[in-house]
């Protein structure tokens, strides 16, 4: 299926509340290998895998692409500027959101791609304990 854009965050949110999910969006970069290794060893995996997609609505936002979205808030705006409000600088970056779009976590690079799936796992673990 691969990993759909976040065109629309504000729809998304209203699934997510609708099956009780978080949301997870990777802010890439097309031309970072980190990001390309995140998107094809972790992420698009995780997409295929009822685990994952049972708790999580996935998408992803191409930073520098010049495309509009929709924010939490219903408001059209440019990828870029998503990624200026939100402070990030460095890629990859995970953001996790609860089904109303409040920020839960954040998690910027990739320190130890040998344990990326063990750390991620208990972030979101962490997190699908409260309330999912």
């Amino acid at each position: 299926m691969g990993i759909l854009p976040a065109k629309n965050l504000f729809q998304i949110k209203q699934q997510a509340q609708e099956e009780n999910k978080k949301i997870l969006v990777l802010m890439h970069l097309e031309e970072c290998p980190w990001c390309h290794f995140l998107i094809d060893e972790v992420i698009q995996p995780m997409t295929e895998l009822t685990e994952y997609t049972d708790k999580l609505i996935i998408r992803q936002i191409e930073i520098n692409a010049g495309l509009d979205m929709i924010d939490f808030k219903d408001v059209e705006i440019e990828n870029n500027d998503f990624a200026d409000r939100r402070s990030i600088d460095f890629y990859p970056t995970l953001l996790l959101f609860d089904a109303y779009g409040t920020q839960l976590e954040r998690t910027i690079g990739v320190i130890n791609k040998d344990y990326y799936w063990t750390e991620l796992d208990k972030l979101l673990d962490k997190h699908h304990s409260r309330n999912l």
